[in-house]
C-alpha cells in the first residue's frame, strides 16, 4: 500500500468506476463528495474514467457541474458539453458485431450500440434492461439495430455470469475486443482505450504524467494506468493491472481511492 508523494504537484485525478471508485454496493461513497470538493478547491481536476455512457456519468456527477469525463472505455472525452475527443466505428464493423452477437444464441447476450446521441438496444425484456440500467441511462429500444442512424463509438455486449470469455472469443471481428467487467465485452476501434483518452485530456489541460494520478482495477484500465506516474491498482485489481501500476491502493470495498486522496490532501506519506 502506498500514497502519493505529499510534495507532488497533482493536477488531474482519473478514476475508474466499478471495482475502483464505487463501493461494494456499486455506489459512490458518501464521503467522496467532500474529498472531490477539496481536490477541486486546490485546482485538481477529478475525472471519472469508465466504460459507462457519458450520459450516465454526467448524471452521477451532476452535483460537480461541468467536469471532464472519459466515457465508453475511452472512445469519447467530454468537458461539460464540449467534446474533446471521440472515435467513430465504421458501419461495416458495426454490422459485423451485430451479426456476430446475434449468432451466439447459445449464450444469454444482449448488445448495446453506443452512439453519439444515445445507446440503442433490440432486447426489451426487463431482465436485460435492468442489467444495463446502471451503465446506460439514455437508451432507445429499436426493432433492428442494423437500421440505427447514428455514429457508433463503442459496442457493448452484456452476458450472463461466466460467459465473458466465450463471448469475447466469439467476436471474430476487425475490431479491438476487451473484457471490461464480469458481465461485459466491449468492441471498439483498434488502438482506442482509456489511455489514449487520458492523453487527449492531459494535452487539452496542459497536464503531464508526473502531475497525474490514476486508479483502476480491470484490464480495460491498463493503458490508462501507464499514462500516470502515480498509477494505483486497487488491492482487488486484476493481476495484469497490479503488475503494471506503480502503487497499490486499498480495495474499493475499503474506499481505497478516498484513503489515498485524503492522505495526499492532508500531506501524509502513509495511510
Amino acid at each position: 500500500m502506498h500514497t502519493i508523494n505529499p510534495n507532488a504537484t497533482i493536477k488531474l485525478v482519473a478514476v475508474d468506476m466499478d471495482g475502483t471508485f464505487l463501493d461494494g454496493e456499486g455506489q459512490i461513497p458518501e464521503a467522496a463528495w467532500v474529498v472531490i470538493d477539496e481536490l477541486q478547491a486546490k485546482g485538481i481536476s477529478f475525472v471519472p474514467a469508465s466504460g459507462r455512457q457519458f450520459a450516465t456519468l454526467r448524471e452521477q456527477f451532476a452535483a460537480l457541474g461541468e467536469i471532464a469525463i472519459i466515457a465508453e472505455n475511452g472512445t469519447v472525452v467530454m468537458h461539460g458539453e464540449q467534446e474533446i475527443y471521440s472515435n467513430i466505428i465504421d458501419a461495416q464493423s458495426v454490422t459485423s458485431v451485430i451479426a456476430a452477437t446475434r449468432a451466439q444464441s447459445a449464450l444469454d447476450v444482449g448488445l448495446v450500440l453506443c452512439g453519439r446521441r444515445t445507446a440503442y438496444v433490440e432486447r426489451d425484456d426487463e431482465v436485460f434492461l435492468a442489467a444495463i440500467a446502471p451503465y446506460y441511462r439514455a437508451v432507445q429500444v429499436v426493432e433492428d439495430l442494423d437500421q440505427v442512424e447514428d455514429e457508433i463509438i463503442k459496442m457493448a455486449v452484456n452476458v450472463a455470469t461466466g460467459q465473458v470469455q466465450a463471448m469475447a472469443a466469439a467476436l471474430d471481428v476487425p475490431l479491438q475486443v476487451v473484457v471490461s467487467g464480469s458481465h461485459w465485452v466491449d468492441a471498439m476501434n483498434h488502438g482506442v482505450h482509456k489511455g489514449l483518452a487520458l492523453k487527449a485530456l492531459q494535452d487539452k489541460l496542459g497536464v503531464t504524467q508526473d502531475e497525474t494520478a490514476v486508479f483502476g482495477d480491470y484490464p480495460n484500465d491498463l493503458e490508462m494506468i501507464k499514462g500516470a506516474t502515480y498509477s494505483f491498482a486497487m488491492a482487488n485489481a486484476h493481476l495484469v493491472v497490479a503488475a503494471a501500476a506503480n502503487f497499490t491502493a486499498p480495495a474499493n470495498t475499503e474506499h481505497g481511492v478516498l484513503q489515498v486522496l485524503r492522505a495526499y490532501l492532508e500531506g501524509r506519506d502513509e495511510l
